[in-house]
């Protein structure tokens, strides 16, 4: 049995996904990500720019910045990997990527103003 590409269902061999509304959602998402993914990392580059400048000046407020910056820019664009897809679907997948991106900014907080 595989998986719905989409929502994760278990499904027939040789399919990709369970229903029509599944494949339509599953490129309406990868083309939005298409879309999305300059700014994704212009923010990451941003963020570890931001980590690398707090650990040089030793600045614990400049560090959580840019751990915030980064887990808020896993939070809005949840790019996750493809073998993620294939474990769990897209919309479980992007759901524990905005999970991670929660608790890295809650780490950025935690370390920079703690």
């Amino acid at each position: 049995m595989d998986r719905c590409g989409w929502c994760g269902k278990k499904i027939p061999r040789g399919r990709r996904f369970c229903s029509d509304a599944c494949s339509e959602r599953y490129a309406r998402t990868l083309a939005w990500d298409q879309r999305c993914i300059k700014w994704f990392l212009l923010l990451l580059a941003v963020g570890v720019l931001a980590l690398f400048a707090g650990a040089l000046c030793e600045q614990n407020a400049l560090v959580g910045g840019g751990m915030l910056l980064i887990g808020s820019d896993i939070l809005l664009f949840p790019l996750v990997t493809p073998q993620t897809i294939a474990l769990l679907g897209m919309r479980a997948a992007r759901r524990a990527g905005r999970a991670l991106g929660a608790a890295t900014m809650a780490a950025g907080i935690w370390i920079g103003w703690f």
